[in-house]
């Protein structure tokens, strides 16, 4: 690792993304370098059993702002994103997925935005998407289920990525291991009355490997929302195992 703190950390979970990990990874890596932020790449090989792991070890090798954090076993998105920013040591902490859809230049757009204009939170919001109709139907249902639950009114719960100042993760106390983390991020925030920002991006087409986004990750989402409603938060934070995996 670099001998220097960085300004930003950013989480990248991988679950069996060797067509998409070096690529993804690398591009990031040239567009914080020229934009001349002081960095930290957070891989996450989220419990993959195709060649992830041996990739995000060879990049790591090669560049020294990476870390690499490895879940034994699968728990889902949630689970990967904890054990990541539990490693990070910026000032800003993100997260993001490490499928390419998202063009590393906006990376920089929200990071830029949420410096400039002091936010606690800031995030993309996908105006535009060129993934598949499944995607869309299954986000734009939850979006809207979201919003008329909770009162919450956000464009796109789910864009990442994420990028939060330091205290305001510190607050969260993130605990859900699967994809409600991105709703439980908005929902912890709003509730602390954390400023928020969005910026908005076109959402591409996945390159390489597979999405594990299904219909049935609409019903996890329900699941969640009826669980989240009825407790008003979420008090899973002291059974978490932090140290799932070292950083390699």
């Amino acid at each position: 690792m670099s001998t220097k703190v960085p300004v930003l950390s950013l989480v990248l979970p991988m679950y069996n993304e060797e067509a998409n990990a070096e690529k993804v990874t690398q591009e990031l890596l040239q567009e914080l370098t020229k934009a001349e932020i002081q960095h930290e790449l957070i891989l996450v090989d989220n419990g993959s059993f195709d060649g992830t792991g041996l990739i995000l070890a060879q990049l790591s090798q090669e560049y020294p702002t990476i870390k690499v954090v490895k879940v034994t076993q699968n728990q889902g998105y949630g689970w990967g994103i904890i054990n990541g920013l539990h490693w990070a040591s910026g000032d800003y902490l993100g997260f993001m997925g490490a499928d390419g859809q998202i063009d590393p230049k906006d990376v920089i757009r929200v990071f830029r935005e949420a410096l400039e204009k002091n936010y606690h939170l800031c995030k993309v919001n996908r105006y535009y998407r060129e993934d598949g109709l499944v995607r869309k139907v299954v986000s734009h249902i939850f979006n809207k289920l979201f919003v008329y639950t909770f009162k919450v009114n956000v464009g796109d719960i789910n864009g990442s990525p994420k990028i939060m100042t330091r205290l305001c993760y510190e607050k969260l106390t993130l605990s859900s291991k699967d994809w409600f983390l991105d709703a439980e991020v908005m929902l912890k925030a709003h509730d602390l009355s954390m400023t928020m920002g969005e910026v908005p991006v076109v959402f591409r087409r996945r390159n390489g490997g597979h999405s594990s986004v299904r219909v049935k990750t609409l019903w996890e989402f329900l699941r969640n929302m009826v669980a989240y409603r009825k407790r008003g938060a979420w008090n899973e934070s002291s059974d978490l195992v932090w140290r799932e995996g070292d950083p390699a």
